[in-house]
C-alpha cells in the first residue's frame, strides 16, 4: 500500500473567449493535444449583436491526452480588445492583463487518460473562438501558460483546487502553496504556522509559490483572493474574484506508540486495519513514486526515503491520527516514459484501502 502525502489542489479559473470580429453560433477552434498532456476545445454555442455591444455563450472541453491520470488542469488564453467575462460556471473564472486563466473546479477536475470535462461562461463581446493552451498535473502545462508548482521540498502541497480544505500537519512539517499567478500572496492567521518564503502574485506576473513551517500545535488558516488591474480603474470593472482558503490543523510530533503494519507489492488493492496511533509502513520498489493520500484524512505522512526518480526503495510511513477511510496508492515510473518518443513500458498502479478506527 502505498501513497504520498501531496495536495493538490484548489480553487478553480474559467476559460474566456478571445474576440475581435464577428462571428457565426457554431464555430469552434480545437487545440491539438499538447505537450502539457491536455487539450482544449472552445465552442460558441450562440452568439448575439457584434464587436464589443455583442455576447456569447461559450462551452470549453477540456481532454486528459497524457497516458496518466490528472487530478488538476488549467487552461489559459489571450482576451480579445474589450473583452470581459459575464459569468462561468463549473469553473471560476480569472484574468490578469489580457491573460484569462481557467482551473478546474474541485468536482471536475480528476480526468483519466482520454477523458474530458467541460465547463461554460458567458461573454460580451463577439468574435472568434480562441487559442487555449491547456496543461495538466500529469505533465508540465504547455507552453504560453506558465507552471505552476509546488516549492521543493514541502512535505504537503496544496493549490487553488484544495480551496475550502482542511489540511493536517505535525510540528516541523512543510506546507508548500502554489497558486496561479492572478492569486494575491496569502496571508496567515493563527500562530501554527510560520512563513518561510514567498515569491510572485498579483501583481508581479509570476505564480505564487510559498513555504510555511509548521511551529505549534493548534490551528492557522491561509488565504488568498485573485485581482485584476481594472479593478482600480474608474469605473472598476465587473471582473469576478475567486476567494481561497485553506485550514491548516498542526498536531505534536506523531509518537508511533501503537502497532506498524508494513504493506509491500504484493498487497497490491489489500484492505488494511489500523487504530489511532498506528502506524503504517509502506514498502515497495525503487520505480514507484511518492504515494498520495487525503491531506485531511485519517492519514499523515511522517517520513519518507526513496522511489523514482531517486533510485533507492521507497519507504513511506504513516501516523493513524483518526478515526476514517483512506486509499494510499502510487504508480510506477521510469526514465523512457519522458523521452520525446516514450517507450512502451506500462505503468503499474497500486494501492491500498485503509480503514482507521479509534
Amino acid at each position: 500500500m502505498s501513497r504520498r502525502v501531496a495536495l493538490t489542489g484548489v480553487a478553480v479559473s474559467a476559460v474566456v473567449l478571445a474576440v475581435t470580429t464577428p462571428m457565426m453560433a457554431g464555430s469552434a477552434a480545437t487545440v491539438p493535444p499538447s505537450a502539457g498532456g491536455c487539450s482544449a476545445t472552445a465552442h460558441i454555442d450562440s452568439a448575439w449583436g457584434s464587436g464589443p455591444t455583442g455576447g456569447e455563450i461559450v462551452t470549453v472541453t477540456v481532454v486528459n491526452t497524457s497516458a496518466k491520470a490528472a487530478a488538476t488542469w488549467t487552461v489559459s488564453w489571450t482576451l480579445g480588445s474589450g473583452q470581459r467575462i459575464v459569468s462561468a460556471w463549473n469553473a471560476t473564472v480569472s484574468t490578469s492583463g489580457s491573460t484569462a486563466t481557467a482551473v478546474n473546479a474541485g468536482y471536475n477536475g480528476s480526468l483519466n487518460p482520454g477523458a474530458s470535462t467541460t465547463f461554460g461562461m458567458q461573454l460580451a463581446g463577439t468574435g472568434p473562438a480562441p487559442v487555449l493552451s491547456c496543461g495538466n498535473d500529469a505533465a508540465p502545462p504547455a507552453s504560453g501558460s506558465p507552471s505552476v508548482t509546488p516549492p521543493a521540498g514541502a512535505d504537503v502541497a496544496v493549490t487553488a483546487a484544495d480551496n475550502g480544505t482542511t489540511i493536517t500537519l505535525f510540528v516541523g512539517q512543510t506546507l508548500g502553496v502554489a497558486l496561479p499567478a492572478d492569486y494575491r500572496p496569502p496571508t496567515v492567521s493563527g500562530v501554527a504556522l510560520a512563513q518561510q518564503s514567498s515569491t510572485g502574485g498579483y501583481p508581479t506576473g509570476q505564480p505564487v509559490s510559498a513555504l510555511y513551517r509548521a511551529v505549534a500545535a493548534g490551528t492557522s488558516d491561509l488565504t488568498s483572493q485573485t485581482d485584476n488591474a481594472c479593478h482600480y480603474t474608474t469605473p472598476p470593472c465587473a471582473a469576478p474574484v475567486a476567494l481561497w482558503l485553506v485550514h491548516v490543523n498542526v498536531l505534536s510530533a506523531p509518537s508511533g506508540t501503537g502497532q506498524t503494519v508494513t504493506v509491500t507489492q504484493t498487497d497490491n488493492a489489500r484492505t488494511v486495519a489500523l487504530r489511532v496511533g498506528d502506524t503504517l509502513e509502506v514498502s515497495l520498489p525503487s520505480m514507484y513514486t511518492p504515494p498520495t493520500v487525503a491531506p485531511s484524512g485519517p492519514l499523515v505522512r511522517s517520513d519518507l526515503t526513496g522511489g523514482y526518480p531517486t533510485g533507492q526503495p521507497l519507504l513511506v510511513r504513516y501516523v493513524a491520527v483518526a478515526a476514517g477511510q483512506a486509499d494510499v496508492s502510487t504508480i510506477s515510473d521510469g526514465g523512457c516514459l519522458h523521452l520525446p518518443t516514450p517507450c512502451p513500458s506500462p505503468q503499474v498502479r497500486w494501492v491500498v484501502h485503509v480503514t482507521v478506527t479509534a
